[in-house]
């Protein structure tokens, strides 16, 4: 069957599949109920390596890989050196030269000539020849591992640990059980070309680990797993190679005498990764590349160390062994797709990467590949060579970007895309596997997929988050002439000298954008690279970094105007904390000043933009840009700072008079401000508000004996109210101290201190961590969950994602707002709230019985119902009593999972390369428009049986409503308009995709009230669902009839009437400063209603109060006295008044509450806030009836 030259050409892999599909024949002629279906998969994702899946239809979904094999003597192994040609058609272009030097010879002599130089023109196969010795030496490396491993069943286990954690990291390649279908949106990398490690690299390693390490048969299991790690992740032993010792008899017989095996440079020579077996001439890690290696080193590395010393031995062994990865979306940092142009419509008619640009722009083939004129020759182009065209694609594009990113980037890798899993046997009479997309393997549709490929090239980067933002990329210095012609060479017109301050001279690639867009600097790198290097055609249709800048942002905020109002928010914050400690004069003096703000910790969504009239720079120019419609702002959030006082033994004890005392501290303090600076300050018993550089400061007196008269205040009102326990809830000592979660955060200003420290510390860590909270934060508003979900609790979650929980060990911090985003909405979705505490530690202050401790009192407040629903738990807050203890509810934990999970999938559709979000034709792909990324923040208005709309001109923050995104944030490059109903009517992935926009009775649009009166809606082209795009749209309509004159509230700015009467200087004692009235509402919505139903708002300038019924609410219950006026009596039917006449009054006195009595009630409450009651069009017959 194998003549001597049948590894020539790809004779051997012809001969392989005929033999294949004869065996698949066999077996469904046999029994296919013993069998089951058939399939074929490409190992290692080579087309012209096919293997056979079984499906046996009794072996609970497990499947059966049949591998075909030659003898070990069927070619002699040194034809298929790294170093030999397989394929002839693989060489070099004849040069002009040895054509001009040959024809002035003689005939006979020139044509010898001819034939010694195309012989020298050919080019190396080393991954072809790779794939057949793979073939041909599986038996011998089947026989030598299993003599191994029976040697030591330890060896076994610790591969088999080692191939579980390279499943769940996404580097071990697994069959896929079915074709990926379009709901599949977390499907690992691995099943999409995502895995670079396999199981014969893997037992190698292993074989390696016995050699060097004599007592690894003596190790145990977790000891085997742990040292085949730190192999893994020795990079100066990868970088020299990898060999296993060479082993004569078996393969090596059949080698000639005298003849050894090619050296270790002459593999390195060939392939970016080399681990040889102990044959000498197999290299089993041919299909790797430096990226993924790096790859798999850093997540190591990462296992490595919580291993070595876990703060909690179970928590890591889960993370390592046991939590899976989501999505190559949550495994890089950065995404872009290179957008390719076709081989057949190349200008210059070759296919790339044979063609290279010049420095002066001009392209020169240097290949011999010249335009395909029909499929059969676009195929042969692309697969006569060493390897497919497109895996050169990918391999040259991740060296491209790996030298333009420099150190920027930890690790560089292209997910490769996918052949077709759907592929029967029979498939192969018509040609390879085809790539993912392709229908069939005719040649047409394999040339239109060939095509196809070139198109797009997805890479991911996991990058450092200070060094990705540098603007300056310093080169080599002006002397070196070498290495600065190089870097000119590579970087075209960005490159310039510079001279620097110690005088050196360099060469610099400068990156000048703005400074809120220094994230996108990456972006602009590979820009610049694409469009330089590579053909024309190509470019970046994709980069994500950017994608969700416009959910921080505000309708009437310039691009940026966050980043300035935070940077001038620290300045006036550090400005006052000098004026505050230079304070002569005072009873006590200042000793310390910190912010306790989000706004100055950079994790506010939207930071206070300087007020006009709290002495912030250009008055009378921001009046406008601050109002948003041409008016000044009323309201003014403030942002905490607490005082420290010097410490004194003449404090009352007392509470009350202690409180008093504090009080006449900061009148003091107030009045010393107010006459040394001139600021307006105003001062209560409770706190001090000063207004400076146009933001608002709210300062919290605190002494050394704040903690002791709390806990006295609340010990005198436990027992004057009888509840001992309250005060010391785990025994005698264990109550009324700061840290056991009895204090309330309002109550103790030193509990929101030490909140400050640990997002400060998490925040300086990690440069993508505030950014990530921001959004986070805006999610949390957009959904309307404002009201159950602290902006503290918010920020620990973040915190907590980026310290790994959630995702698997070795998964480094995210190093971007989108990642760190996605990481959140994860966690939030797939953390088990029921079963475990969420523990924040950033500073690894636990220790091991601690944690055991946590867990041992959570499941104990869990079994007595006293533990809230999110249990988040910090080294000071153990009991997860600060943040999340009123708050949310079990009901809302739900919810908030549901959405975080359909935001991430969502999410995940938008940032995975179109193969990797779904094996489908490539018109099944999120086109990536604005509406699309903006589902990530609507949430359904079917989730809710009301709404309460607030007037805008009431509301203090109504223009921080998030306002739609731009146009040009795009994905995959799309340039089509899409629309709601198309979404609907598609196939695909679109189907899954409209379902998390357009829920079924779910859109707003019918909520909406018409421009013009008695006109049609307003239609909407974005989502059609969430409050926010009714608000949007509620900007053009027009005015509803106003409330009465005492009820009329103007707090989103100043009447235009007031401020030409008084004018603006005279207007700031008016200003209201730290003043929600909709917060206020919802108090009382939920102080009267909250056994009814469930309030949810958008605190980020929302209008709308979601009203959910509690379906407990509507059981028959006894009529009271407190509820008559809004109870609905029973209408009973015949056998019910039989039923009623027996059980006596009280069973005939039953009623429900009244819906519509209940919301014009709400109505009238809420006089001059409330608008008007809005129900869903789900709710069709109680629209009809209010």
């Amino acid at each position: 069957m194998f003549v001597p030259k049948a590894h020539l050409n790809y004779r051997y892999h012809a001969r392989r599949a005929v033999y294949l599909m004869a065996i698949a024949r066999h077996l469904r002629d046999v029994s296919y109920s013993l069998f089951g279906e058939q399939r074929l998969e490409a190992l290692h994702g080579d087309p012209t390596r096919p293997v056979l899946v079984l499906q046996p239809p009794k072996a609970g979904g497990y499947s059966l890989r049949i591998l075909p094999s030659i003898a070990p003597a069927t070619f002699a192994l040194p034809r298929l050196a790294p170093d030999r040609n397989g394929v002839r058609t693989h060489c070099k272009a004849a040069a002009g030269k040895g054509a001009a030097s040959s024809s002035s010879l003689p005939a006979a002599e020139a044509a010898g000539n001819a034939d010694q130089e195309q012989q020298q023109q050919l080019l190396p196969t080393p991954h072809y020849n790779a794939g057949i010795l793979e073939d041909m030496l599986l038996p011998v490396h089947a026989a030598r591992l299993k003599s191994v491993l029976a040697s030591s069943p330890r060896l076994l286990d610790g591969l088999l640990l080692l191939k579980v954690w390279a499943r769940q990291h996404g580097l071990h390649a697994r069959s896929a059980a079915a074709p990926a279908t379009a709901n599949s949106a977390d499907a690992s990398t691995s099943s999409y070309g995502g895995g670079c490690l396999d199981g014969c690299l893997l037992s190698m390693l292993v074989l390696l680990l016995s050699e060097r390490n004599k007592m690894a048969g003596s190790m145990s299991v977790l000891q085997v797993f742990r040292a085949a790690l730190q192999l893994l992740a020795d990079s100066g032993a990868w970088s020299k190679g990898l060999a296993l010792g060479r082993v004569e008899g078996g393969a090596a017989g059949s080698l000639p005498a005298g003849v050894t095996p090619p050296t270790m440079q002459c593999f390195k020579a060939h392939h970016q990764v080399v681990f040889l077996d102990f044959t000498g001439y197999l290299n089993v890690a041919a299909h790797m590349t430096r990226g993924s290696l790096a790859h798999v080193q850093l997540l190591a590395r990462r296992t490595l160390d919580l291993l070595i010393a876990p703060a909690d031995p179970d928590e890591a062994f889960a993370a390592a062994l046991l939590t899976p990865l989501s999505s190559p979306a949550a495994a890089f940092d950065y995404h872009w797709r290179v957008s390719l142009p076709s081989p057949s419509s190349s200008g210059s008619g070759a296919a790339w990467p044979v063609v290279k640009k010049k420095d002066n722009g001009a392209e020169a083939a240097t290949g011999s590949a010249k335009g395909a004129e029909d499929g059969e020759e676009l195929v042969r182009q692309a697969m006569c060579r060493d390897r497919p065209l497109w895996r050169e694609q990918e391999v040259q594009i991740e060296q491209l970007v790996r030298q333009a990113l420099t150190d920027r980037a930890k690790v560089v890798r292209v997910i490769r895309r996918p052949l077709s899993s759907s592929c029967v046997p029979e498939d192969l009479e018509h040609g390879l596997i085809p790539l993912a997309g392709c229908t069939s393997a005719s040649p047409s549709s394999f040339s239109t997929a060939v095509s196809s490929s070139s198109c797009g090239v997805w890479v991911g980067a996991v990058v450092d988050p200070l060094a990705a933002c540098r603007l300056v990329d310093v080169g080599p210095a002006a002397d070196d002439a070498p290495a600065a012609a190089r870097f000119r060479r590579f970087w075209g017109d960005k490159s310039e000298l510079r001279r620097w301050q110690d005088g050196k001279i360099t060469e610099t690639a400068v990156w000048e954008v703005a400074p809120h867009l220094r994230h996108t600097i990456p972006d602009l790198i590979l820009q610049h690279t694409v469009i330089r290097h590579l053909p024309s055609g190509s470019s970046l249709a994709g980069a994500a970094s950017g994608c969700l800048d416009w959910a921080l942002t505000c309708r009437t905020s310039p691009p940026g105007a966050d980043l300035t109002a935070s940077r001038a928010a620290e300045a006036a914050a550090e400005k006052l904390g000098k004026q505050l400690r230079a304070l002569e004069g005072l009873a006590l003096k200042v000793i310390g000043v910190q912010p306790l703000s989000s706004v100055t910790r950079g994790t506010a969504p939207l930071p206070p933009q300087p007020h006009p009239l709290a002495g912030g720079s250009a008055a009378g120019a921001g009046a406008g840009e601050a109002g948003g419609s041409g008016g000044i702002p009323r309201c003014l959030d403030p942002m905490e700072v607490l005082v420290t006082l010097e410490s004194s033994g003449r404090w009352p004890d007392d509470p009350v008079a202690f409180r008093k005392m504090k009080a006449a501290l900061g009148l003091q303090l107030a009045a010393s401000l107010a006459s040394s600076y001139g600021h307006h300050v105003s001062a209560s018993e409770e706190a001090v508000d000063v207004l400076l550089d146009g933001f608002a400061f709210r300062l919290v007196l605190y002494s050394g004996r704040d903690e002791a008269m709390l806990t006295k205040a609340a010990a005198a009102a436990s027992a004057a109210a009888g509840d001992a326990t309250a005060v010391t809830p785990g025994g005698a000592g264990a109550g009324g101290v700061v840290g056991s979660g009895q204090l309330s955060p309002e109550e103790s200003p030193l509990l929101l201190s030490w909140h400050h420290g640990l997002i400060a510390l998490v925040g300086g860590a990690n440069a993508a961590y505030a950014p990530a909270a921001r959004l986070a934060g805006r999610w949390v508003a957009a959904h309307m969950m404002s009201n159950h979900v602290t902006p503290q609790a918010v920020e620990l979650l973040v915190a907590a994602a980026f310290g790994g929980a959630g995702v698997p060990a070795g998964a480094p911090p995210p190093g971007s707002r989108v990642t760190g985003f996605l990481r959140f909405l994860q966690l939030l979705a797939r953390w088990p709230w029921s079963l475990r505490p969420l523990v924040v530690d950033p500073a690894g202050e636990l220790r091991e019985a601690e944690r055991r401790d946590i867990r041992k009192r959570f499941e104990a407040r869990r079994a007595a119902g006293e533990a809230p629903a999110l249990y988040i738990c910090t080294p000071r807050d153990r009991e997860s009593r600060h943040w999340t203890q009123r708050g949310p509810s079990t009901a809302v934990l739900q919810r908030l999972a549901v959405l975080a999970a359909r935001s991430s999938a969502l999410l995940q559709l938008l940032l995975q390369p179109t193969a990797v979000a779904s094996v489908a034709p490539s018109h099944a792909t999120p086109s990536g428009l604005p509406a699309e990324w903006q589902g990530v923040f609507s949430t359904p208005a079917s989730d809710f049986d009301a709404f309460i709309l607030l007037r805008k001109e009431a509301l203090p923050h109504a223009d921080l409503a998030m306002s739609a995104p731009p146009a040009s944030t795009q994905r995959h490059g799309s340039s089509k308009p899409s629309k709601a109903s198309t979404l609907r009517e598609a196939a695909g992935p679109e189907a899954a995709l409209s379902s998390l926009l357009l829920p079924s009775g779910g859109a707003v649009r019918d909520l909406l009230q018409p421009a013009v009166p008695g006109g049609p809606p307003v239609a909407l082209d974005g989502p059609a669902s969430g409050p926010d795009a009714l608000s949007d749209v509620l900007e053009d309509a027009g005015p509803s009839e106003p409330p009465p004159k005492r009820a009329r509230a103007f707090l989103r700015c100043f009447p235009d009437k007031v401020v030409a009467a008084k004018g603006a200087a005279r207007l700031q004692p008016e200003l209201l400063v730290g003043f929600d009235p909709v917060s206020r509402l919802l108090s009382e919505l939920a102080a009267g209603y909250g056994h009814l139903a469930t309030f949810c708002v958008d605190a980020l300038g929302g209008r709308l109060v979601g009203v959910r019924w509690a379906p407990d609410a509507f059981l028959p219950q006894p009529l009271r006295l407190n509820t008559a006026h809004t109870a609905l009596p029973l209408v009973l039917t015949a056998a019910g008044e039989e039923e009623g006449a027996k059980g006596g009054a009280a069973a005939g006195g039953l009623c429900v509450p009244n819906v519509f009595a209940v919301l014009r009630e709400v109505k009238e409450l809420g006089l001059g806030l409330v608008e008007d009651v809005v129900l869903p069009p789900s709710s069709a017959k109680a629209r009809a009836a209010w």
